[in-house]
């Protein structure tokens, strides 16, 4: 029978442990280098690249394009008996290190980023933007107010050991996702299962505090990254947007200026 065990020794993630001539010879893995850089698009942006190519596919925990290099990282009991971790449960390639990513090291966070930017589901959260519910949920709390939200948003939602809707509990779809479930989405913050395979947090049990404070502080530079421009403080957001082409992240002079276009008030 084949084991494994994990190896950092010249960047090998695994390495085979011989148990004697009963088991065949298998060579370790070596990951390829990650991107040289995450990155993230403003929230307000206009969808780009690989998903404006997919506006209509369905977006969930095990999407893969892995001819886009978008991946899924989440294994199967059955997978795990033929993958390695940090391996694709759909074209079955090892991309990523998770026993990196469970050191939760805050040191090491852009190795952590670029690496949740191989999933599928992490990188749509990452780049497509804010549905219109997100965007003003963010607008009508402020920056001061939405960073506070964020821990007690985690605690509530995977700080137990067990949720009634585990799995379902932080909404997907745009016109459900407040900006605090976007960020737990892209951070593997959404449910105990991703916590636990991207960030080596053991189920049934509670978080413990020091696992909270990560959490909130990817998901915090989540926020901060995808809405730079947001007011420290609430806006008042209408019940209905004025129109598709007012930004209400965007200066000041721009918006006024599309606000006047819209009510006829300029040439």
């Amino acid at each position: 029978m084949r084991e494994f065990e994990r190896s950092k020794l010249n960047d090998r993630y695994w390495t085979e442990v011989d148990h004697g001539d009963e088991t065949l010879p298998l060579p370790a893995v070596t990951l390829p280098p990650l991107p040289p850089k995450w990155s993230a698009e403003k929230a307000d942006a206009a969808r780009s690249g690989i998903w404006k190519q997919h506006e209509e596919i369905e977006i969930k925990c095990t999407t893969t394009i892995c001819d886009a290099d978008l991946h899924c990282f989440k294994l199967t009991k059955k997978l795990t008996k033929q993958l390695v971790p940090g391996a694709c449960r759909d074209c079955g390639v090892p991309l990523v290190s998770l026993a990196r990513t469970a050191e939760r090291d805050l040191s090491d966070i852009d190795s952590t980023f670029a690496a949740m930017q191989l999933e599928c589901i992490r990188h749509y959260f990452w780049h497509v933007p804010f549905g219109e519910r997100a965007l003003n949920y963010a607008l009508r709390a402020g920056r001061d107010q939405l960073m506070e939200r964020v821990e007690p948003r985690i605690r509530s939602g995977i700080g137990r050991a067990e949720h009634p809707r585990e799995g379902r509990q932080t909404p997907v779809a745009p016109d459900k996702a407040t900006a605090l479930d976007y960020a737990m989405h892209a951070v593997a913050a959404c449910c105990r299962k991703c916590a636990e395979y991207w960030h080596g947090i053991p189920t049934g049990r509670p978080l413990t505090d020091d696992e909270v404070t990560y959490l909130e502080t990817l998901a915090k530079r989540y926020l901060e990254v995808r809405l730079p421009d947001l007011p420290a403080g609430p806006t008042k957001v209408p019940r209905r947007r004025i129109g598709d082409n007012v930004h209400l992240l965007a200066p000041a002079s721009r918006t006024n200026r599309a606000d006047q276009i819209h009510r006829g008030q300029a040439s």
